[in-house]
């Protein structure tokens, strides 16, 4: 928890800017948890489920930020998308594994005020 706030409520305090950065800082930290998942030097996958765990995740946060960008109100509520971030019960690992990412993309992000 960055600053004692809670990430709902730091992701929700962000302007449309900080949250665009955010998210693609948070996608590329997707993209390494992602590695977690591959088979050392072969083409495997040891972990499939976390693997498309993950797939999910980065496609609803980049179908988000593409909504953000166009200024369309369907979106996901804010909430609703840091949930779907973090909030992965049936993977505990993953779960601290996402949590830290966001408190390490939280930490990146230049707030503009």
């Amino acid at each position: 928890m960055r600053n004692g706030k809670d990430p709902i409520d730091l992701f929700s305090g962000y302007a449309p800017e900080e949250k665009a950065n955010f998210l693609l800082r948070m996608a590329h930290e997707l993209t390494i948890l992602a590695r977690d998942t591959y088979e050392v030097g072969t083409e495997g996958i040891t972990h499939p489920g976390r693997f498309r765990t993950i797939n999910e995740i980065q496609h609803r946060l980049t179908s988000f930020l593409i909504a953000l960008r166009g200024n369309d109100a369907r979106r996901y509520p804010d909430d609703i998308l840091i949930r779907l971030l973090l909030e992965h019960d049936e993977d505990a690992e993953l779960q601290r594994q996402l949590r830290r990412a966001f408190d390490r993309t939280a930490s990146q992000v230049t707030v503009c005020r």
